[in-house]
């Protein structure tokens, strides 16, 4: 029995039951190996969903964060119609496909910010958006870090 029907407690729980009832089963190779990668699929969707929307607005918050910063120092209009895109998006819903769009407009407000710092030359805000990428892959490794090599 499921006590908390999570999204993620729920792929959990069809993953055991693969593993657990399914697998042993199986006496195809070739389909013991496709069921443990859709199981590590799995299980990698199961990470995403119980924090893919937490990394997405606390992303989004420092993308935003740094392309303000740039504007205060290196004004363009791409960069201020690329903000004013990030502000009209709905900051406040938690709403997957809403915190998807905003996410999505700010990192083309980091990416015009980026284009301003490095056309600048600032050393220093060129290094906070490595920073900020360096922290994106973070969480990406996060994630594929339940990833297993199978069949190897």
């Amino acid at each position: 029995m499921i006590t908390r029907p999570t999204t993620d407690a729920l792929i959990v729980d069809c993953c055991r039951e693969l593993t657990d009832a399914i697998l042993p089963g199986l006496t195809d190779e070739t389909l013991r190996l496709r069921l443990v990668m859709t199981e590590t699929v799995l299980r990698n969707a199961a990470v995403r969903a119980a924090h893919e929307i937490a990394w997405m607005r606390e992303e989004t918050a420092a993308l935003v964060a740094y392309a303000a910063a740039v504007a205060a120092r290196h004004p363009s209009e791409p960069l201020r119609a690329a903000m004013t895109t990030v502000e009209a998006s709905a900051a406040a819903s938690l709403h997957l496909a809403d915190v998807v769009d905003r996410y999505e407009k700010a990192g083309q407000a980091f990416e015009k910010a980026l284009t301003a710092a490095q056309g600048a030359g600032s050393a220093d805000l060129i290094a906070q958006a490595r920073e900020l990428l360096r922290d994106r892959v973070e969480i990406e490794k996060r994630v594929m870090a339940t990833y297993t090599i199978v069949g190897r």
